[in-house]
């Protein structure tokens, strides 16, 4: 028969059964290169399932950006079923999919007889996989608001580390936006304050889909109101003066797509466990980079910014009661419209395929998510 050796380049005529000095060579060369091979794999971490590893996984390191305030930058805090959207000046839109809650979220500081816009005053913002926060600073205090949105909670955290030398009050101020996503809608929508909540409570007229937002420290509430000779779209409440030192302040957001006991049973949840759920958030995302496949790169920027896409890529995931879980394509504040910029299933625009999931050890290869 006719044959090729190695490099294919040489035609011969052998015998069957005979052994040649070429398939020698060719056969050794062969057993070279799959241990070779092997060993690349395992010295990669790469060659064998987890079970069989030699190797404990150390601690992941704790990823943090920080830097100064750019007002027109967009910042997003994501969980699994909520989302808080906005820029670094601290305007946000809230969103417990797939409800959108409010947009244009602010705070106002109240201090020696002045009130002053906080965005004005925001300095830096800090970045971690599980929070954002931005430290606003004024001639005689600072304020760190800190955005939390836990990782399978139907709800969000805004958290207010205040330090002050006079008296100063917080208000929160938002525009009620209470719809669907498109292209779904809701009928008429209102909006009520609970005293015993101590929080602004959104409603449509099938009492299905619900929210709270509120704090435990509230007061003064004022409701948007509209009147043949006056309007206004704003709502907001205040959190309670602090006098002098150091103290803390949250707002918590809360929905619900069974009605207004479910939302109420969120929020309750949400005020008294934030701290702990804050703590299991970040332990979740260190853990995420801890287990599934990961690269060691010589440069600790490049390093740090490959860990950053691994998670950029997990937080792409979201679960929708009415679709399932799956791959958003983006997301961004989109003001008046009813979709966070675009909140299709879409897999392959921004976030990547599943295929990169099944490769970073998220999903078995064999188990793709049913709605991607």
């Amino acid at each position: 028969m006719q044959a090729y050796n190695a490099t294919g380049a040489t035609r011969m005529h052998i015998t069957l059964g005979t052994q040649t000095r070429s398939q020698e060579q060719f056969e050794w060369i062969r057993l070279k290169l799959i241990g070779a091979f092997i060993g690349a794999m395992a010295i990669m971490g790469m060659g064998a399932p987890a079970g069989w590893s030699q190797q404990t996984p150390g601690p992941a390191p704790r990823l943090e950006l920080s830097r100064a305030v750019r007002p027109w930058e967009f910042l997003p805090i994501t969980g699994t079923r909520a989302a808080l959207l906005g820029n670094e000046s601290g305007r946000m839109e809230a969103w417990v999919y797939p409800l959108k809650i409010f947009r244009d979220f602010h705070l106002r500081f109240h201090t020696e007889g002045r009130v002053l816009m906080a965005e004005a005053l925001a300095r830096t913002v800090t970045v971690r996989p599980e929070s954002a926060s931005i430290l606003y600073a004024g001639d005689t205090f600072t304020v760190r608001e800190t955005f939390f949105v836990p990782v399978r909670e139907q709800g969000a955290l805004v958290i207010l580390d205040v330090e002050t030398e006079q008296p100063l009050e917080i208000e929160a101020v938002f525009h009620r936006d209470f719809q669907l996503e498109w292209p779904a809608a809701l009928g008429a929508t209102y909006l009520d304050w609970g005293a015993a909540q101590h929080a602004f409570y959104f409603g449509e007229e099938t009492r299905k889909f619900s929210a709270l937002v509120g704090s435990p420290t509230a007061t003064e509430p004022h409701a948007e109101f509209q009147t043949n000779y006056s309007e206004s779209q704003e709502s907001s409440f205040r959190l309670g003066p602090t006098a002098k030192g150091k103290e803390g302040k949250v707002i918590i957001i809360a929905g619900s797509l069974e009605g207004r006991a479910a939302a109420e049973k969120t929020y309750q949840h949400l005020t008294t466990t934030y701290a702990d759920l804050l703590r299991g958030s970040a332990e979740y995302y260190r853990d995420y980079l801890g287990k599934t496949v990961s690269v060691e790169l010589p440069d600790a920027q490049i390093q740090q910014a490959y860990d950053w896409s691994r998670v950029s890529v997990l937080q792409g995931m979201v679960n929708n009661p009415y679709l399932g879980t799956g791959l958003v394509a983006d997301t961004a504040p989109r003001a008046r419209a009813s979709v966070p910029d675009l909140p299709g299933f879409l897999g392959a625009i921004h976030f990547g395929p599943p295929s990169r999931l099944m490769l970073q050890g998220i999903f078995p290869a064999r188990a793709r998510p049913s709605s991607l």
